[in-house]
């Protein structure tokens, strides 16, 4: 069994000049841009495979940013194949262009996945122009991660870190009650996305959503009940609590939580090996399948 890690960032060196400038680092446990570093901190941390996805920062962008990350990325997994597997940008700022990205980088570059943010410049993600978008994905039939990224409400936000510890998990649930409310999940049945940061904060108040739906306050036409479109998403297993990680696995399945550890950021988890290999709780083929046999099916590897 390989371990594989379905949350880790990388901006290749070819491409920093993508990235904001300046371009803090304060958030660094590890390095962005090093292999070298990044192969070492794998082999310390128990990780045999990374699947490589963008800093959130570009995940946005239009075609020819995702072009020149998605090429680069590809290099970047070329030279070690062994170690590491990608996840496309797909160009949502652009999202007319998107679907020829998309089939571009899975079917010539080889990628196993694609990474989106959980809005597009303030945009939800049931918006009608990300309709053939996500037809692609379901034709591809390639996971989708979604990470957060612009969180909502940033003027309140702004102190003692509220913008990743509060803001990050509340966009996830915004992006994950888009999918579902809007229909996306309705209308494409087939799609495997994943959420970040276990799921942020909508597996938690699932039963809000279904009260709401129940009394026909949502204005959703969709046919089932939130929690039940919430069973198709596939989560990481980033929680920093066992009884956190023990209540998403409780909830949706062993076999729907991956390993993923934010790698190079501050707010990972790096010994997320250790954690949920700790016994007590899972079988050793739960914890198999969480460590890496579900990311494998997922990603096909």
């Amino acid at each position: 069994m390989r371990t594989i890690d379905t949350h880790a960032h990388i901006v290749p060196e070819e491409v920093l000049d993508l990235l904001p400038e300046p371009f803090g680092t304060f958030n660094m446990v590890g390095n962005i841009t090093d292999i070298g570093v990044r192969l070492a901190d794998m082999d310390a941390q128990g990780v045999q495979v990374q699947a490589l996805s963008a800093w959130l920062g570009l995940l946005s962008k239009g075609t020819e940013a995702a072009q020149r990350f998605n090429d680069a990325l590809a290099r970047v997994v070329g030279a070690n194949p062994d170690r590491f597997v990608g996840l496309a940008i797909a160009p949502m700022g652009e999202p007319e262009k998107a679907p020829a990205e998309i089939d571009r980088a899975v079917r010539e570059l080889g990628m196993v996945g694609l990474g989106i943010a959980s809005n597009v410049n303030g945009t939800n993600l049931d918006a009608k122009e990300f309709g053939p978008f996500w037809a692609k994905v379901q034709e591809l039939d390639v996971p989708v991660f979604i990470h957060p990224a612009n969180v909502l409400g940033p003027d309140r936000l702004e102190s003692w870190f509220l913008n990743n510890i509060i803001g990050n998990v509340t966009d996830t649930a915004v992006a994950a009650g888009s999918i579902i409310f809007g229909g996306v999940f309705h209308e494409f049945p087939n799609l495997k996305i994943y959420l970040a940061h276990g799921g942020g904060s909508c597996p938690y108040i699932r039963g809000r959503w279904d009260h709401a739906f129940r009394s026909g306050l949502t204005g959703s036409s969709v046919t089932k009940l939130p929690s039940e479109y919430m069973k198709m998403f596939y989560f990481d297993a980033l929680t920093h609590s066992h009884q956190t990680l023990h209540y998403l696995i409780d909830s949706f399945g062993h076999d729907r939580v991956m390993l993923g550890t934010d790698y190079p950021f501050g707010m990972g988890d790096y010994a997320q090996v250790e954690f949920i290999s700790e016994p007590g709780y899972l079988s050793d083929e739960q914890k198999a399948d969480m460590l890496g046999e579900t990311a494998a099916k997922l990603f096909k590897i």
